[in-house]
């Protein structure tokens, strides 16, 4: 079956920024504060935005994942594309804040964790995995290639079960790191840069 998501459009708008620019100026000029959950809810409507921009697909931001004869738990990505002629679901994507704090990292691993859990709940047919995550220029995220690790080789639930990894022959991900300017009242992310 021939893939939905062209990888080099999201890529290349990563790069320009120019739906970025057209449909979310603010985080291009004057910028928004840092309050409470703003630049998250910025952040994730514009990876579905860029979803809805490539033909034959639609996304939905925040959208519940969960699977009736499954032991998996619900899980709710901050975007989730899915095929519009037949509904099937293509990509799920996580924004999330980075910094170096035990607490973030924690949380940093549970939104990787749950992109792994999305993925096993659409039994493994997922096209890409999207993970952003954005940060003050001058932070290193030093700890970012262990987090990640779970893609590739899979964790241990609560419970006991235990997922795989993505087959990396059928499921692709990428990883951009977005970098915020200026200060906490007028954060710009006109900087996204592959990590993988």
């Amino acid at each position: 079956m021939a893939k939905l998501i062209d990888q080099s459009f999201v890529r290349q708008e990563f790069e320009s920024g120019d739906l970025r620019e057209e449909l979310f100026p603010m985080l291009t000029k004057p910028g928004v504060p840092d309050y409470s959950e703003t630049i998250h809810s910025y952040g994730l409507n514009y990876i579905t935005a860029i979803g809805r921009e490539i033909e034959g697909i639609t996304a939905v931001s925040e959208c519940p994942i969960y699977a009736p004869n499954s032991s998996l738990p619900e899980v709710r990505p901050d975007s989730v594309w899915f095929d519009l002629d037949n509904n099937r679901p293509l990509l799920v994507a996580e924004f999330e804040r980075y910094n170096n704090s035990h607490k973030k990292q924690k949380k940093l691993k549970e939104k990787l964790q749950n992109l792994l859990i999305a993925y096993h709940q659409f039994e493994e047919k997922l096209e890409c995995i999207l993970f952003v995550y954005w940060s003050y220029a001058g932070i290193t995220a030093n700890k970012i290639n262990d987090l990640v690790k779970v893609f590739e080789e899979g964790f241990t639930l609560p419970n006991g079960e235990y997922l795989s990894g993505i087959n990396s022959f059928h499921t692709d991900y990428m990883i951009y790191h977005a970098i915020a300017t200026e200060k906490k009242k007028n954060i710009r992310l006109n900087k996204w840069i592959k990590v993988s």
